[in-house]
């Protein structure tokens, strides 16, 4: 009964293997064809960003060498008025020790 359906299937197992392994064979090479383009425009991208991080390195490095030019010109000025903080400010505090001296120590009387 199902004799005339085993041959069939059988060629149709063949066909199906024969159809498998020439696609197989084919994604294998498109596969290498993909991974070399896929490879080639990485590259292509890397370039483009390693020139820009390239400029930018460049650029860095210009600012960083007219800051180190700049710095013998550079001094650590005091403002006059922190000076003359400093010196009011002494003057108060003697004032202050002078007048508890005066207020608190007892004079001889």
């Amino acid at each position: 009964m199902f004799a005339g359906y085993a041959a069939q299937g059988v060629c149709l197992i063949y066909l199906a293997v024969i159809v498998l392994l020439l696609t197989g064979c084919a994604s294998s090479t498109a596969a290498i064809s993909q991974s070399a383009n896929t490879s080639r425009e990485a590259a292509t991208s890397a370039r483009s960003h390693l020139a820009k991080a390239n400029a930018e390195l460049e650029r860095i490095e210009a600012l960083a060498a007219e800051i180190s030019a700049r710095i013998p010109y550079v001094s650590d000025d005091v403002p006059a008025i922190y000076s003359t903080l400093q010196y009011v400010s002494i003057a108060v505090v003697a004032a202050v020790i002078g007048a508890l001296i005066y207020t608190y120590i007892p004079r001889g009387r």
